[in-house]
């Protein structure tokens, strides 16, 4: 029997639409089978999407010579764009205020400055992910679409690990987020250190363009350089401190660095270098300690009312007041920090030693239980705890213990320096060199103290070359 329609089927927009258009063969359609429609859609391989409605639409009401979509595939997914994830506060400004262990908070510990260290990770490239799988209308997979891949900041002061994959910090210093970059800046600049600043504490060097306020500290792992005058501070440093003005430190200031300090006069303060501290003017009711020379620079320079101790040799042109004698020392080889250290050490040994007896008194009656295996699980968990407490606190003695006679080692070493006056040594004036002491009763003029057989030896002031080169230092 002839046929009086035919049945295309058309696949566009890359495979996700399927057409049927039913043309007639003859002059009059009778009807439209659903089961024609059907056996076209499986000719042309169509089996997914299909909407069975619309078909049996068609064949009841005869749809001739027009396109009719009759199924629709599954668009693949948008993937995700990839993205970068700072592992750093992006805005430095707002201030991160932090409760001690006593839940006290100090208000000018602001932590403004976000420090890292070289091979810290700054950035991380998050990659993009794949969209959803779709399906064209004869069963096939279209893959996913993937997002656009996210790229790492640029900047000074950083590196990219070797997988392409995160930002890090080529050196020591502190993040700063500026528009679409990530420096590691190794300098950090201030006008001033007030309660716009709160304390810093910074991995670089720290350079004051002003003030520090009084009461404000200033921490860094190297140099910290000041262009006018500090009161009541803090300041250490992994590097050198160089104050261009002075230290009126109303008896509080602690300056201290690993490396040498340059000031212009000190005051009132506590001052301690582990290499040279050099003076411009005058050290005056002041605790000075250095591993290196201490020189007071000026012509008429002094030192008054203080005690200032090397482990090297000492210079200044006028030791206390003639007019006012007052007690001032000169010390070379005894460091006040290292006797200190020692009598604390002393302390905590005695409180370990404390400790060590009350484990072993706990111990002695757990073993006498042990012996009569009467211990019940808890007293053995006990037992055993009590143990390596007590190792512990052993270990501990033995490291303070040695500790200890490392300091009096220290303590009891004949330095072979010199103190260097090229003025006047007034009354009242001490002079320590090793285990010697002497005690200037009369004016001393152009003079200089070394140790020779275990007793101090004065003689005619010698201005040296090593002396030259450090007063004309800048």
């Amino acid at each position: 029997m002839k046929k009086e329609y035919k049945v295309d089927v058309s696949i566009t927009q890359g495979g996700l639409v399927a057409s049927i258009k039913v043309t007639p063969l003859a002059a009059e359609v009778s009807s439209v089978n659903v089961s024609d429609l059907y056996d076209a859609l499986q000719e042309a391989g169509v089996c997914f999407g299909i909407w069975n409605d619309v078909i049996y639409q068609i064949s009841e009401y005869k749809t001739l010579n027009k396109w009719v979509t009759v199924a629709k595939g599954e668009q693949p997914g948008e993937g995700k764009d990839g993205y970068v994830v700072c592992h750093f506060n992006k805005d430095g400004t707002k201030a991160k205020l932090k409760e001690d262990l006593s839940g006290r908070v100090n208000i000018k510990d602001m932590n403004l400055i976000q420090n890292v260290t070289a091979g810290d990770v700054l950035c991380e490239l998050i990659p993009p992910e794949t969209g959803k799988r779709g399906t064209t209308v004869k069963g096939e997979e279209i893959p996913g679409k993937v997002g656009y891949p996210a790229k790492l900041p640029s900047g000074k002061g950083i590196e990219v690990s070797p997988d392409g994959n995160k930002l890090l910090a080529a050196i020591d210093g502190m993040v700063v987020w500026s528009d679409t970059e990530v420096n590691v800046e190794p300098v950090y600049v201030v006008d001033k250190v007030d309660s716009s600043t709160g304390n810093i504490r910074f991995n670089g060097s720290v350079v004051v363009n002003g003030e520090v306020g009084d009461g404000y500290e200033v921490h860094a792992l190297e140099d910290v350089t000041v262009a006018m005058s500090v009161g009541r501070v803090t300041i250490t440093a992994g590097g050198n401190i160089r104050i261009a003005g002075g230290i009126l430190g109303q008896e509080k200031a602690q300056v201290t660095a690993q490396g040498s300090i340059h000031v212009k006069f000190v005051q009132d303060a506590h001052v301690r270098a582990r290499k040279e501290i050099v003076v411009d003017d005058y050290i005056r009711n002041s605790e000075i300690t250095a591993g290196g020379p201490v020189v007071v620079r000026s012509p008429n320079g002094w030192i008054t009312g203080s005690s200032v101790s090397s482990e090297s040799w000492i210079y200044c042109h006028t030791i206390g007041h003639e007019a006012n004698p007052v007690s001032t020392r000169l010390i070379i080889g005894h460091n006040p920090a290292l006797l200190n250290e020692r009598e604390q050490a002393k302390d905590v040994l005695v409180e370990r030693i404390g400790d060590f007896l009350k484990l072993q008194a706990s111990l002695v009656k757990l073993r006498i239980l042990k012996t009569k295996g009467s211990l019940t699980k808890q007293q053995e968990a006990l037992y055993t705890k009590i143990l390596d407490a007590a190792e512990t606190v052993k270990n501990n003695l033995y490291s303070i213990d040695a500790r200890i006679r490392d300091l009096t080692d220290k303590i009891n070493a004949v330095f072979s320096g010199n103190i260097y006056i090229d003025g006047v040594a007034n009354e009242g004036t001490i002079i320590m060199i090793g285990k010697a002491i002497r005690e200037i009763e009369q004016p001393r003029v152009k003079t200089q103290f070394s140790l020779r057989n275990n007793e101090i030896l004065e003689t005619e002031f010698v201005m040296l070359q090593e002396i030259k080169e450090l007063l004309e230092s800048e």
